[in-house]
């Protein structure tokens, strides 16, 4: 006897809210009625607060992780409720929902398509200050629940360059700290010679390979599993 594997388009979250929030779980809250129809995939909850440029790099490099077709929602948004633009990228793979900030600068280079204006369509009125529940969500749930119906054809094209578009493809700036206190930076791994230091303030830092070839306590510089140029230190926190 076999089983037909049904796949189920993808939703991921990808905000500043922090894990466990109120905001992430009112998301989830409004998902629900929609399982398992869809797959919600909590994709980072611990981006750096009101800081999409940041948050922009380190979307491009989760980009070749994605399993498509799916639907990112990205919140990080501190312009909410203000003249920036909420908007959708209607890709043929991969579908971006959020604020025009900036946010989707980086990885629309992977996953192009045409710019929208959003409207609002949820039955609730519009929050001032919570357009990841009240517009990009309910936009989100109606491009997966639907995906033939191409909503978006009633939507008014967005056409003035959307923010970032100008924006380098990498940049010698730490964009995430994680759990560990690892400061991910946005410069990508291959563009570094691996027999050079590099010099983070009084600090000098020797290339790495892995975590176990550092002294216990010492700082080095590696290239992470996104291909990024990664500061670390052995067990402890570098930050």
């Amino acid at each position: 006897m076999t089983t037909d594997l049904i796949v189920h388009p993808i939703l991921y979250l990808y905000t500043d809210f922090g894990v466990g929030s109120l905001y992430v779980g009112q998301l989830h809250g409004i998902i629900a009625p929609h399982l398992p129809r869809i797959q919600t995939v909590d994709l980072c909850h611990e981006l750096e607060p009101c800081k999409p440029r940041s948050a922009a790099y380190l979307l491009a490099a989760l980009g070749p992780f994605l399993t498509v077709p799916a639907v990112v929602v990205g919140v990080v948004d501190p312009g909410v409720g203000t003249a920036r633009a909420p908007i959708l990228i209607r890709g043929e793979k991969l579908s971006l929902i959020g604020p025009d900030n900036g946010l989707f600068s980086q990885i629309v280079r992977q996953f192009p398509g045409r710019v929208y204006r959003l409207d609002a369509i949820s039955a609730r009125p519009l929050s001032a200050s919570f357009h990841g529940r009240d517009l990009f969500v309910p936009w989100a749930l109606r491009l997966l629940v639907d995906p033939e119906s191409r909503p978006e054809s009633d939507l008014e094209p967005f056409t003035q360059p959307i923010v970032g578009s100008d924006w380098p493809q990498q940049i010698q700036e730490v964009i995430h700290i994680d759990r560990y206190g690892n400061a991910i930076t946005g410069w990508m791994g291959e563009e570094v010679n691996h027999n050079r230091s590099l010099r983070i303030g009084p600090h000098t830092l020797a290339y790495r390979t892995t975590f176990g070839e550092a002294v216990y306590g010492t700082a080095f510089w590696y290239v992470n599993s996104l291909g990024l140029v990664e500061i670390a230190c052995n067990q402890k926190s570098a930050s």
